[in-house]
């Protein structure tokens, strides 16, 4: 019998070295799109498909992350006397999650992350999404993460979700060796890590978001360190070669927040996307486009 996924882990170590100097005191998973941290947007995404209990794996120092998602006794007792029922009902949202921290105390890469959720985790399958990209699936489709859960739960098979890129962007990403067709998703015969554009596999990308055996910590326990780091692409590589690995499409909107670029996009569209100051936003871009 296949096991339900009720566990997901979120590697949100890093450093966020690209937004020096602003992740010297606010780690990375706390910058905000809009008016919300980049973390609770993929809380929210796995409370929509039905995990509830989430492992976020963050680094030294990142307390703050813990008090965002904990109670604030003192404002809500302000916002209530003050009257501002609304702004309390979105602060208690914040509290929704049943979310364990953990400690990457050695940086030893994302499969090290993922290690060390494996207390929690044990020998179950999990989610895995990474914490520097936002998936944005517009009202009645199928998130992305649902999709992935559907394909383990007809298949017992870790699937993870992948994109089409072409050109330079191929290097930029772990890259897809595709067979046939299984259950609405795609064979993994192999994967490269950032090849080069003549030694691509296809034309297929992965992305951060996945389901996992629960097979697959015991595999990243027994994987080499290479340039002081675990990579997860080692084991994702092996399971492919066994035929125990899927990837399923991913169509809809994703954002790389962490990148500079692909940070101000996820604002600007989630602005557009506004009831609050969507028409307010657009109005704006209308004008700035007409001095550029």
């Amino acid at each position: 019998m296949i096991e339900r996924v009720t566990k997901a882990v979120i590697p949100a170590a890093g450093l966020g070295t690209r937004f020096l100097p602003i992740t010297k005191a606010v780690p990375k998973p706390m910058l905000s799109v809009l008016d919300k941290p980049t973390i609770q947007y993929i809380a929210e995404e796995l409370v929509s498909v039905g995990i509830k209990d989430i492992v976020i794996v963050v680094s030294p120092g990142s307390e703050v992350i813990g008090k965002h998602f904990g109670p604030a006794e003192e404002l809500e007792e302000r916002l209530l006397s003050d009257g501002k029922k609304k702004l309390y009902d979105i602060e208690r949202q914040t509290q929704r999650f049943n979310v364990k921290f953990v400690v990457q105390k050695v940086a030893n890469g994302l499969a090290g992350a993922i290690l060390c959720a494996e207390k929690y985790v044990k020998k179950e399958p999990f989610a895995l999404l990474l914490g520097d990209e936002l998936m944005y699936t517009p009202k009645g489709k199928e998130p992305c993460m649902k999709r992935l859960m559907d394909v383990y739960l007809k298949t017992g098979k870790s699937v993870l979700a992948t994109m089409e890129v072409f050109g330079d962007d191929i290097s930029k990403y772990g890259n897809l060796g595709i067979g046939k067709d299984i259950e609405g998703a795609m064979e993994v015969t192999e994967i490269k890590e950032k090849p080069s554009v003549n030694e691509a596999l296809s034309n297929y990308a992965l992305v951060g978001r996945y389901v996992l055996t629960g097979e697959v910590m015991g595999m990243l326990k027994k994987l080499p360190t290479r340039r002081h780091e675990i990579e997860l692409t080692d084991a994702l590589d092996e399971l492919a070669k066994k035929g125990k690995l899927l990837a399923a499409p991913f169509e809809d909107v994703r954002y790389d927040v962490g990148d500079k670029f692909g940070y101000i996009r996820a604002n600007v569209e989630f602005a557009l996307r506004s009831k609050e100051i969507g028409r307010q936003t657009k109005e704006y871009i209308k004008e700035l486009a007409q001095k550029l």
